[in-house]
């Protein structure tokens, strides 16, 4: 396969920027849309099950093809048979666990005095074939820059997957809509992904190709598995302790913060790995072009999700309905960690981008133990541990990504605390102002309460930074202008 050797022109960062950004705001936007929707139509428990099938779904698929997305994307050398021998593994691992999910699910059902849970697990399994191939044609878009393609793919797959699961609800599908958005989301992005790229990624097995990508794909399988691990021990500790009702807030808190958390995730990691690439031969340069992405990362994605936490109290009923304020805390818990690690996850990007995923992997083995050791341990205060749990989790892997020797990344760590910290207090400070007004606007209707907090919040902050931190704008500019730079191929 010949994709234009040397002969096309990477698009501009800020296109891409562009297209990501159009991707988050879309699918937050549909996500929303359907939480706004199901809650109303849908019982807290209805949730719970779900968040139990959905979670053992999202550990197997990571199981599947997420290994090889970085580990096919990190190559210098790419060749149609790794991609071939990539799916052929997936596809294999694919089918072992979808025949473990039909006697898991039973078991399953068993356990939580759920029937339907023996049926629901096997079914939205089936997801995992096709995120498999998602995966890898991902590695093979972000290969070739084509970052336009998966974000389009994304946003189109969330469009028709949503659309229909709203169908299956409206039909009385009951907590089938929930089992189908994941499923359906995930079928159309990968038909959409290969369509977009115009080649078709066929199973080939090749254990000499498979070897070429054994050592990055093991750690970075570890690493996603730890991740998801997290939320699969989680959830079934928060459903032993507290009961299905409980795991439904959780649930609930969830789709009102991951939206937003797994899009910028996803896009900031996938952007700056293309961009850390390019200079991880030398450590030097390396720091050069990841301290001032992460400064100003830090200074857009921290003052987002304060600010979401401190509007929580009046977006989640209007967004979820009556019923849903054991949610409130929880939501406010996961905002704020992700403000804390969100930023300094491009740390652990850059380690990957240099060939050096095990970072990573410490990060996400320390956060999950942090978290479910605080689960149990502060138990006794009630369901405001769980989201305390996450909150702690997520700020160990922010301490690590900050603390953490990389000798090859030349970046010392009090100079990446310090390139952090005037973001995470500016946010601060701003979600202080708007969580105070929350409390004043109390008498008001939801809805201008918070148009007015959010106007409240970005008066502030732009205040703030003009006052404290006007290099930022400087920087973000910086950024954003194209570098030159020989894109990558796939040879044939």
């Amino acid at each position: 396969m010949n994709q234009g050797k040397g002969s096309a022109k990477p698009p501009r960062l800020l296109g891409w920027i562009g297209w990501a950004g159009a991707d988050a705001i879309g699918r937050l936007a549909l996500l929303t849309g359907s939480t706004v929707i199901l809650s109303r139509m849908l019982e807290p428990r209805d949730f719970g099950v779900s968040a139990l099938v959905l979670t053992l779904v999202a550990v197997a698929s990571v199981c599947v093809g997420a290994p090889f997305e970085e580990a096919l994307a990190q190559r210098r050398a790419l060749r149609k048979s790794h991609l071939s021998a990539a799916l052929a593994v997936a596809w294999l691992v694919a089918l072992g666990l979808f025949a473990l999910s039909v006697v898991g699910g039973f078991w399953l059902g068993h356990a939580y005095g759920e029937p339907e849970m023996r049926v629901l697990l096997p079914v939205a399994m089936l997801s995992i074939f096709f995120s498999g191939h998602s995966d890898i044609a991902t590695a093979l878009a972000r290969r070739l820059h084509r970052f336009n393609d998966v974000a389009i793919a994304t946003l189109g797959g969330h469009a028709i997957g949503i659309a229909l699961s709203l169908a299956i609800a409206f039909a009385g599908g009951g907590v089938w809509a929930l089992i189908a958005q994941r499923l359906l989301v995930v079928v159309a992005r990968a038909i959409l992904l290969q369509w977009r790229l115009g080649f078709l990624i066929l199973p080939r097995w090749s254990m000499a190709h498979l070897g070429h990508i054994g050592r990055f794909a093991r750690i970075s399988f570890f690493d996603r598995l730890a991740d998801n691990l997290t939320y699969l021990a989680f959830n079934n500790v928060v459903g032993a302790l507290y009961g299905v009702t409980v795991l439904g807030y959780v649930n609930m808190a969830m789709r009102l913060i991951e939206p937003i958390r797994g899009a910028i995730v996803a896009t900031s990691h996938n952007l700056a790995f293309s961009y850390f690439a390019g200079a991880s031969s030398d450590p030097r340069r390396l720091r050069d072009r990841v301290e001032p992405v992460v400064a100003n990362a830090a200074f857009v994605i921290a003052p987002l999700f304060v600010g979401m936490a401190a509007v929580t109290p009046i977006l989640l009923p209007i967004v979820a309905g009556p019923g849903w304020d054991g949610a409130i805390d929880i939501a406010i818990c996961l905002a704020l960690g992700a403000a804390i690690l969100l930023p300094a996850r491009l740390v652990y990007t850059a380690l990957s981008a240099s060939a050096r995923p095990e970072f990573s992997l410490i990060g996400s083995l320390s956060g999950f133990g942090a978290t479910l050791l605080l689960l149990v341990l502060a138990s006794p205060l009630g369901p405001i541990s769980v989201g305390l749990s996450r909150l702690v989790g997520d700020a160990v892997q922010s301490i690590l990504a900050i603390g953490l020797p990389a000798p090859n990344l030349a970046w010392p760590q009090r100079e990446r605390f310090r390139a952090l910290l005037p973001a995470w207090s500016l946010a601060g400070a701003m979600g202080l102002v708007v969580a105070g007004s929350g409390l004043v606007l109390q008498g008001l209707n939801r809805p201008l309460a918070l148009v007015i907090s959010i106007g409240i919040g970005v008066v502030c902050y732009a205040v703030l930074l003009a006052v404290f931190a006007r290099p930022a704008f400087r920087n973000l500019l910086a950024i954003v202008r194209p570098s030159a730079r020989t894109v990558p191929t796939v040879e044939s």
